[in-house]
């Protein structure tokens, strides 16, 4: 009888070990006016949308300065964090096709 309850304790410590981690999730419609809202009241726009343990987070958004920050709103769409996006971490941008016609030479945005 021991045994079967160290069997079903384990079983139970392992299937709790293998749940994944709540994932990204896309916004509500709701969600993606009020942070719409939010980030224009800063002078910013644009940006990938996603909701991340517990808090809103745009990435790559456009702010008046011209510069691409990193935004983090808590649930009540107030700015927690805004952060300089580098051109380093930029994913996606790698091998663009997109010219600097004033130069003939690739932008590296």
């Amino acid at each position: 009888m021991r045994i079967l309850a160290t069997f079903f304790a384990l079983l139970g410590l392992v299937a709790s070990a293998a749940t994944p981690a709540q994932a990204d999730r896309r916004l509500t419609r709701e969600e993606t006016s009020s942070l719409r809202s939010a980030m224009k009241d800063m002078n910013c726009s644009g940006g990938k949308f996603e909701f991340d343990d517990g808090k809103f987070e745009v990435d790559n958004a456009r702010c008046q300065d011209g510069k691409r920050y990193d935004l983090t709103f808590d649930q009540n769409f107030k700015l927690m964090n805004k952060e300089l996006e580098s051109r380093a971490s930029r994913g996606g941008y790698y091998g663009s096709s997109r010219k600097n016609r004033s130069n003939n030479m690739r932008d590296t945005y």
